[in-house]
């Protein structure tokens, strides 16, 4: 099962390009990593602090973590 599918069609639209640019990666790559992030953003959510896999904060939150964590690996 694809847990992109899960998404509303513009959520997902938008959770893609927003990693796109955050990672600057294609479409594949920002893809390829936000269906790698669901089961770590799944124990996040079990362990209080952030919405569910796919819900508006986690397409905000996650492109900004991902933003962050680019930044402080390539200063």
């Amino acid at each position: 099962m694809d847990p992109l599918e899960d998404l509303p069609p513009e959520s997902r639209v938008e959770v893609v390009a927003a990693v796109r640019e955050a990672w600057h990666t294609d479409a594949t790559g920002a893809e390829a990593i936000l269906r790698a992030s669901e089961p770590f953003w799944n124990v996040l959510e079990a362990h209080g602090g952030v919405d569910s896999w796919g819900g508006g904060e986690f397409c905000s939150v996650f492109p900004e973590a991902l933003a962050f964590i680019r930044r402080q690996a390539n200063p």
